[in-house]
C-alpha cells in the first residue's frame, strides 16, 4: 500500500479517530488506501486504546502515520490532534466504521472547490445494513438545538445534487484548513456527540456555508440507539451549542420553544427509565459546573461573527422526524405544529 505525501494547492490530510477500533479499521484503510486522489495522507489518531489498534496500524499500514494519544480524549480532541498534524489545504475526516467507496475523497474536495463559500463538505453516508437506504445526507438542526440524520432511512437514489445542509456528519467530511485555523477545530469539551453540528453552526456564524455532495459516498456502520452515557451527552452538548452562537435576546426569544422540547426530551426520560432521567439530571449539573468555562467559550466564539441569527436560524428547522425512538409519532406531530407556529413567529421578529 502506498499513501501520496500531501503536496500542492488541493492536498488533503485524512484523519480517522480510533479507540478499539482495529476491526474495523482492517477494512475502512484499505478503502482509504484505494482513493484515486492524487496527494492525501492518513492520520490515524489512537486515543489509548487497549486492543493494540496502534500496534496493528503500524504493522499492517506502515505508510499510515499514526498518532498516539496519551488518553481517550473523545473523538473531538482526537480529531484536533490529527488536525495538528496537517499542513494541507484541506482536512478530512472519516470514521474508522465508515468505509469510503471509490472517489470519494476527490468528490468531497471538488464540492468545496466548486463553492468558495463553503467551509465545510459533507458525504452521503449509506447503512451498511442496507446500502440502498441512506443514513445521513448531511445533518438537520431543530431551532431547539437536536440534531439528527438528514434523510435517515430513505432510498439513497433519491438525493443526488449537491445541497446546501445544516450541518456535517461527522461520520465523512471535509473542511478548509485555514478556515478551522481561524474558528478553532472541534470543542473538546463535547468529548463526543455535537461537535459535529457545533462546527457546522460556528462556521456558518463567521459567514460560511455548509453542503452535501451525493458523489461523496461511505458505508457506515450505524444503528439508531440511545444509551445512557450518549443521551447525557447528547443534552449537555445541545445547551453548549446553543450558547456558543446564539445571542442572548435570541435564547430569551427562543425560551418557548426550549421549553416544549424540555418537556418532549423529559417524557422521554421517564418512558425510557431510571438511568435515562439520571443521564438528564446530570447533564444538568454538568452545565451549572461548566458555566464559567462556557462563558468564556462563548465570548471567543461571538467574536467570530459575520452573520446575524436570522441567517443562523434560516439554516434549522422547525419540524423533529416524526419516529423519533421511544416518542410516540402523534405526540412528535402536536408539538411540530407549535414549533412550526414559533418558527414563523421568531423569523418575523429576528432583525439581529
Amino acid at each position: 500500500m502506498v499513501i501520496r505525501i500531501p503536496a500542492g494547492d488541493d492536498a488533503v490530510d485524512v484523519s480517522v479517530v480510533s479507540w478499539n477500533s482495529w476491526p474495523h479499521l482492517s477494512q475502512t484503510l484499505p478503502a482509504l488506501a484505494a482513493q484515486d486522489y492524487p496527494a492525501y495522507r492518513i492520520v490515524v489518531v489512537d486515543n489509548a486504546s487497549d486492543d493494540a489498534s496502534a500496534d496493528e496500524v503500524e504493522a499492517h499500514f506502515p505508510d499510515v502515520a499514526v498518532v498516539r494519544s496519551g488518553c481517550n480524549g473523545g473523538y473531538a480532541a482526537g480529531n484536533n490532534l490529527g488536525f495538528a498534524q496537517s499542513r494541507s489545504t484541506y482536512i478530512a475526516v472519516l470514521n474508522p466504521d465508515a468505509r469510503p467507496e471509490a472517489g470519494w475523497l476527490r468528490a468531497l474536495v471538488r464540492a468545496l472547490e466548486a463553492d468558495p463559500g463553503a467551509a465545510l463538505a459533507t458525504s452521503k453516508v449509506l447503512l451498511a445494513s442496507d446500502q440502498t437506504r441512506v443514513n445521513a445526507c448531511g445533518l438537520s438542526v431543530h431551532l431547539s438545538g437536536i440534531a439528527f440524520c438528514r434523510a435517515l432511512g430513505e432510498e439513497q437514489q433519491r438525493h443526488v445534487a449537491t445541497t446546501p445542509v445544516a450541518a456535517v456528519s461527522g461520520a465523512a467530511f471535509v473542511a478548509r484548513r485555514d478556515v478551522l485555523e481561524a474558528i478553532g477545530g472541534l470543542d473538546e469539551r463535547f468529548f463526543m456527540y455535537m461537535e459535529d453540528t457545533e462546527l457546522s453552526m460556528r462556521a456558518r456564524l463567521a459567514g460560511y456555508s455548509v453542503v452535501m455532495t451525493p458523489r461523496s459516498r461511505v458505508v457506515h456502520d450505524y444503528a439508531l440507539d440511545v444509551s445512557p452515557w450518549k443521551f447525557y451527552y447528547l443534552e449537555r452538548n445541545r445547551f453548549f451549542m446553543l450558547v456558543n452562537i446564539f445571542r442572548w435576546r435570541t435564547l430569551a426569544l427562543l425560551a418557548p420553544a426550549l421549553l416544549l422540547a424540555e418537556a418532549g426530551v423529559w417524557a422521554y426520560a421517564l418512558r425510557s427509565g431510571r438511568a435515562m432521567c439520571t443521564a438528564k439530571a446530570r447533564s444538568y449539573a454538568a452545565i451549572v459546573r461548566a458555566l464559567p468555562a462556557m462563558l468564556r467559550r462563548r465570548q471567543r466564539v461571538q467574536a467570530l461573527r459575520r452573520v446575524g441569527d436570522g441567517a443562523l436560524l434560516a439554516a434549522m428547522t422547525p419540524a423533529l422526524p416524526d419516529q423519533l425512538p421511544g416518542q410516540p409519532a402523534r405526540l412528535t406531530r402536536l408539538a411540530n405544529r407549535c414549533f412550526r407556529g414559533y418558527f414563523l413567529i421568531l423569523r418575523r421578529c429576528l432583525r439581529w
